[in-house]
């Protein structure tokens, strides 16, 4: 059997450089095909135009619990929910999260938007789930995988599908989840790509690109404009709730204020000039009862304006620093970076080769 020294293939890294060039026509014509695959792709790739706002975020501060209900409030059963100004945080860290739910994102597809290449109104889910943008060797690869499934609906009932899907979208709406389509699946993918967002302290930096420059800028009006609606509403929801309690708690109390204040106007009027024990106590009763409901009402009334300035300290403020603006150029693809990325990795791809033929000739050796 040979050594171990005699069977190794010794060579250094200079004639290992020099075997490699000397395949010099390979190594060019992995480059010229580099070459030729990033001038494919680079304009065969479909403009992007970006558009970008920036906001200031300013938090709310946290003012502590609600004022307490008195006793005479307690007297009448009233019972009003306290609320924790830092229950309701929403972290700018989350916002990209928020932007890219499934829900949000839902909303935003079904928005109708003009196209000027189409020539009509789409919803953005109509246009990328007609327009499929690639380049065409994606497109290409894309067409090629999606064969077996195209042979598959051939030979299947596409009927009894559109029911099912009909019937799961009825039953979603009324159990509370939502039904998913394929097709809508490809446009979340396609916006996620498309909408980012970054947090640099307050200052908050929406990108949207999209195919035409005007939409572009009004995707990023209606995501910030979406995004400030979700934001505001997390934060108050639970003032919300809070204040349309002590609302409807006041328009019963002033129910009954008025009733005793009635009860106690009516007897005063039918028993005028009587002077008696009886008609005494039941004065100071009713007296006693109007003065409860007016001080309830009262303190009510109190708690009402209370929790109308809390759900106001607890609005999240948006400053919008600079708007989106229709983009002057593409943005998308760069070309000569495609172009030099292609060549460089063509040449990369040949002398793999060569190094390739340069082992299996010395192991054949």
């Amino acid at each position: 059997m040979p050594s171990n020294d005699q069977s190794k293939v010794e060579l250094n890294y200079l004639e290992l450089i020099q075997k490699i060039f000397s395949f010099k026509r390979r190594l060019l014509v992995f480059t010229l095909a580099g070459l030729l695959l990033g001038i494919l792709i680079a304009f065969t790739s479909p403009k992007e135009y970006s558009s970008s706002s920036l906001v200031i975020l300013e938090e709310a501060e946290s003012s502590g619990q609600f004022g307490q209900m008195g006793a005479l409030a307690g007297l009448a059963g009233i019972s009003i929910p306290q609320m924790q100004g830092d229950q309701t945080r929403l972290s700018a860290e989350l916002f990209p999260d928020v932007i890219h739910s499934r829900d949000f994102l839902l909303d935003i597809m079904k928005e109708e938007f003009y196209f000027q290449s189409k020539g009509k109104q789409l919803t953005l889910e109509e246009y990328y789930a007609e327009e499929r943008p690639g380049n065409i060797v994606k497109k290409t690869i894309d067409f090629i995988f999606s064969i077996p499934a195209r042979i598959i609906n051939i030979f299947s009932s596409s009927e009894p599908a559109a029911a099912k899907v009909v019937a799961s979208e009825s039953e979603a709406a009324e159990l509370g989840y939502v039904a998913v389509t394929s097709q809508e699946n490809y446009v979340l993918r396609q916006l996620k790509e498309r909408i980012t967002i970054e947090d640099q302290m307050k200052l908050i930096e929406l990108n949207v690109s999209m195919p035409e420059p005007k939409i572009s800028a009004e995707v990023n009006a209606l995501v910030l404009q979406k995004l400030i609606q979700y934001v505001t509403n997390y934060k108050t929801v639970k003032q919300k709730i809070n204040l349309e309690f002590v609302e409807e708690r006041v328009d019963e109390a002033q129910v009954k204020f008025q009733e005793s204040q009635l009860k106690l106007a009516s007897f005063r009027d039918s028993n005028q000039g009587i002077i008696s024990r009886r008609a005494m106590t039941k004065e100071e009763q009713l007296q006693f009862e109007f003065n409860i409901s007016f001080n309830i009402y009262n303190t009510l009334k109190q708690e009402l304006e209370q929790a109308t300035i809390q759900l106001k300290r607890e609005t999240p403020v948006f400053t919008v620093m600079e708007k989106a603006s229709i983009p002057l150029g593409p943005s998308k693809p760069n070309k000569p970076l495609i172009i030099v990325f292609s060549m460089f990795l063509g040449f990369f791809v040949g002398v793999l080769y060569a190094v390739y033929r340069i082992l299996l000739s010395q192991i054949s050796k």
